[in-house]
């Protein structure tokens, strides 16, 4: 998400780790929860929830500049967001609450559907030497 912002923004990201004050006008992403369940047999459902916090120029003349940005993110959420090689969401949703002082939020949720492997499905070491010995006879190979 940050290389997203980063990329479509002029503005800079700060490190959400740090307390105020701000440097205006930057960016702030956080991401509020991750929740994970099982989607069917073979994958694993999760949810992911993001705030960006835009924090404009000036304080208290900042309408512009908010709806600038706000115009910005959502356009840049049209086509789908890339998380990794391979793997890319669609983001239905996106919110925006212009807060006091010059600061707008956006928040955005998505769902992906990841493939995990189920243990069941792992031979043990004790199977995988009696299929040996069936192939190869009664000869111990190591």
């Amino acid at each position: 998400m940050c290389k997203h912002i980063s990329k479509v923004s002029k503005y800079k990201l700060t490190d959400s780790d740090l307390g105020e004050p701000v440097t205006r006008p930057c960016f702030r992403i956080f991401m509020d929860t991750v929740n994970m369940g099982l989607y069917s047999s073979k994958l694993r459902q999760v949810k992911v929830s993001f705030d960006i916090y835009f924090y404009a120029k000036d304080r208290e003349h900042s309408k512009a500049e908010i709806m600038e940005v706000e115009d910005l993110i959502s356009q840049s959420f049209l086509e789908p967001f890339k998380i990794k090689d391979g793997c890319v969401v669609y983001i239905d949703e996106v919110e925006f609450e212009k807060l006091k002082n010059g600061i707008l939020n956006c928040t955005l949720k998505f769902e992906i559907a990841t493939e995990f492997k189920d243990e069941t499905d792992v031979e043990t070491m004790k199977e995988l030497y009696l299929k040996e010995e069936k192939i190869y006879g009664n000869k111990t190979y190591n």
